[in-house]
């Protein structure tokens, strides 16, 4: 027998124009719900792997200690005061105290570091300082480079030696070179490692403290703000 056709009951009517506008809306809203979710666990990540990255980089950082402990950081101090006969040629007197109102970066460094001393990364500390000096001076940065003889385990340097050091490296007057024969200096800032490396501000308090080997990139982003320089970019 020919089948008879049966009427469709199902609902046919269409839906309300404001209910298919909400559910588009709930449907965007989920997708944009998702979409941050996975933005977040990505931000997460990265955050993770430069948290990894740093601290795989810090203890595998080479330093000479020659202390039992660390120092006393001196952080948000003070800066112990100083004045030392340049290593020069011309002569003169480094004061740290005549500096204020400009921001120093002070590194206690090997001078006579050989360039096979693995142990010993001040080489390749003064690059860094070199480089600082460099883009920051002209900003009001003042460096000082202090030879740290005695954290370093060495006879000081004579001051022809100082003088020397200036010569190999290229050292012009913005970077002042000047020694610590008896050590006081090195007491003074609780150095027990080469390099060590110590960020003052204008008002004579250091604001940082590196031990041991410091990337110029944390030097970089710690000097910026105390010359007034933008932290994103090179060229503010």
């Amino acid at each position: 027998m020919p089948s008879r056709h049966r009427p469709n009951h199902r609902r046919t009517t269409p839906l309300p124009l404001g209910r298919i506008a909400a559910g588009r809306q709930i449907r965007h809203l989920r997708s944009t719900k998702q979409r941050a979710g996975a933005a977040a666990v990505a931000v997460a990540g990265a955050a993770a792997v430069v948290v990894a990255v740093l601290a795989a980089i810090g203890p595998g950082v080479p330093s000479f200690d020659r202390g039992t402990g660390m120092p006393t950081s001196l952080v948000n101090h003070p800066a112990p005061q100083f004045a030392r006969p340049l290593a020069s040629v011309k002569g003169g007197t480094f004061s740290l105290g005549r500096q204020r109102g400009r921001p120093v970066l002070v590194s206690f460094l090997n001078t006579q570091a050989e360039g096979t001393a693995a142990n010993d990364p001040s080489r390749a500390e003064i690059v860094f300082i070199k480089s600082m000096n460099t883009q920051h001076r002209g900003y009001g940065l003042r460096t000082v480079i202090i030879d740290a003889a005695d954290a370093a385990g060495s006879s000081p340097p004579s001051r022809d030696a100082l003088v020397n050091f200036t010569f190999d490296w290229a050292l012009d007057s913005s970077i002042a070179v000047v020694g610590d024969e008896n050590g006081s200096l090195e007491r003074a800032y609780g150095v027990t490692k080469v390099p060590t490396t110590f960020l003052i501000d204008k008002r004579g308090i250091i604001r940082h403290r590196w031990n041991g080997f410091a990337l110029a990139a944390q030097l970089d982003f710690a000097i910026r703000p105390l010359v007034g320089r933008s932290i994103f970019g090179s060229r503010t």
